[in-house]
């Protein structure tokens, strides 16, 4: 039986892996939720905020802009190397370019203050369009991701902290 090989995607021992993000709160609908990444002393990125239900709002996320495509053909999915406050989170993955197209999202909870490894086969990603599932869209294609995030959302009101160490591309 052949050992799991791992493909390196975004490592943040290397600051300079935080310039490809981005963070995009419910502010851009009329909410008030707050949020920012940053690097730690420890070579990790610090996904932090307050989600407000104010307004319509309820939502957080940080994400890569302009790194892929990642051909990730022959991966069977994405493993993330976290730490979190016990709240739910998702893994999102988009495959276009495009500020309003869909993403895919891959939901877990975190186990408060202690590290984790999920596993997130790419096929038990749901398309999502602002939250709203799509059950039509096509699976995921690995040869042609555009970028990866982290959303907060579901109501869950209040600050929140993820702590990520790496996000790498598996193969059984």
């Amino acid at each position: 039986m052949a050992a799991e090989q791992e493909t390196v995607i975004f490592d943040f021992k290397n600051p300079a892996a935080l310039g490809a993000w981005q963070v995009i709160n419910d502010t851009v609908m009329g909410g008030v939720s707050e949020s920012g990444l940053k690097a730690t002393r420890t070579g990790t990125a610090l996904f932090t905020g307050e989600v407000s239900l104010k307004n319509f709002g309820g939502f957080c996320s940080a994400s890569s802009r302009g790194t892929g495509p990642h051909d990730l053909r022959g991966s069977e999915g994405i493993a993330i190397r976290v730490k979190g406050d016990g709240k739910s989170y998702k893994l999102t993955v988009k495959t276009d370019t495009g500020f309003n197209g869909f993403s895919y999202h891959f939901p877990f909870v975190t186990k408060k203050d202690a590290w984790m490894t999920v596993r997130a086969p790419f096929r038990d990603f749901t398309a999502r369009f602002r939250g709203m599932p799509l059950p039509d869209a096509s699976p995921i294609d690995p040869a042609g991701i555009q970028s990866f995030g982290f959303l907060i959302s579901d109501r869950q009101e209040g600050p929140f902290t993820l702590e990520i160490e790496s996000i790498k591309a598996y193969t059984p």
